[in-house]
């Protein structure tokens, strides 16, 4: 989690597995929040460090992992004053028991001789921490280090957008032994014959020299969907890629559909990512079009009018798919518990 109200949001739906808090924790009072809620924070900061030593019995202790700074310049401790300072102070800490030790990689997707400087950081830190502290877990390892670094799994890793089949690396997931969980779909809400010459769309930047009818679509940048894309992303709406066109506006974009030769109806389908049967968008394709990363496409989607469906797939060793009915939130708490 990155923030300590993630945190409480999980336990408050039941969920009881381990959490650990990631961000920055402000004032003393989210820290004991956390440890009545036996959630598990990061130590990022001197600040922080300073604080567990008036940290108040709530019965159970605060259950932390420090966190090295080895070159980022992000969060964490330095290695050196600010990282024995810590330990100083967690010592004679009666509420506080440090359960991880933990880095995070500057730039696993590209750089191998930033990863074995960082990890040669790290591994001194490491030995101090089991001095004291031999059960601690270690954790350094992102989706990209989890992929080609298996020197940095250590006790366990941490993927972020390999979890969801995407691909760290800005390229086919596929070829990393991935598949995108994630398909975000929406639907035709109108269709309009547009004469040759006219305009679609704030701007009329999309100007056809025939007539052609576009489809409108109801999601636009207060949703998520990039104003980059207009005039340059594709979607796909009954098996064929059809291209936006016009600007996108804050509620809507229009698409192309040529003479609808489809019969492309109000209704229909319209997939921005994921598959409708071979064929597909891809959040990195997205990504391309605006010159961003599938992180920033990914987490732009806001639930305005966004329904999550979660699907209860199971995929065997073998790759077989076993699909059943989509499962609402609350079984699936239910069925973690």
């Amino acid at each position: 989690m990155a923030t300590a109200e993630e945190a409480v949001e999980l336990r408050d739906a039941g969920i009881t597995a381990p959490v650990l808090v990631m961000g920055p924790l402000y004032g003393l009072d989210q820290l004991v929040e956390m440890a009545r809620r036996d959630v598990e924070v990061a130590v990022v900061s001197p600040d922080v460090g300073e604080m567990l030593a008036h940290l108040p019995s709530v019965g159970t202790p605060l259950r932390v992992h420090v966190k090295i700074d080895t070159g980022m310049n992000r969060q964490g401790l330095y290695p050196g004053r600010e990282f024995e300072t810590f330990l100083d102070t967690v010592r004679v800490a009666r509420n506080v028991k440090v359960v991880g030790v933990m880095t995070h990689f500057a730039n696993a997707a590209a750089e191998p001789n930033l990863v074995a400087q960082q990890l040669q950081r790290f591994y001194p830190c490491v030995e101090r921490v089991h001095a004291t502290y031999p059960q601690a877990l270690v954790h350094a390892a992102n989706s990209a280090a989890t992929v080609r670094y298996p020197e940095s799994h250590f006790d366990m890793v941490r993927c972020g957008i390999g979890i969801y089949g995407m691909s760290p690396f800005q390229a086919d997931a596929r070829a990393e032994g991935l598949r995108p969980v994630l398909s975000w779909t929406s639907m035709v809400v109108m269709t309009k014959r547009v004469r040759p010459g006219e305009g679609v769309g704030y701007g009329l930047t999309f100007r056809p020299t025939n007539e052609r009818v576009v489809a409108l679509i109801p999601v636009g940048y207060a949703d998520g969907v990039f104003r980059a894309l207009g005039n340059r992303g594709e979607v796909v709406i009954r098996g064929r890629r059809r291209p936006m066109v016009g600007r996108v506006s804050m509620d809507s974009f229009a698409v192309d559909l040529g003479n609808n030769e489809d019969g492309v109806v109000p209704g229909d389908v319209v997939t921005l990512i994921g598959s409708e049967g071979s064929v597909c968008t891809t959040a990195e394709e997205v990504s391309a079009w605006v010159g961003t990363i599938n992180y920033e496409i990914t987490c732009a989607i806001r639930l305005r009018w966004a329904v999550r469906v979660f699907t209860n797939e199971i995929v065997s060793e073998a790759g077989e798919e076993a699909v059943g009915e989509p499962v609402p939130v609350e079984a699936m708490i239910e069925e973690a518990e």
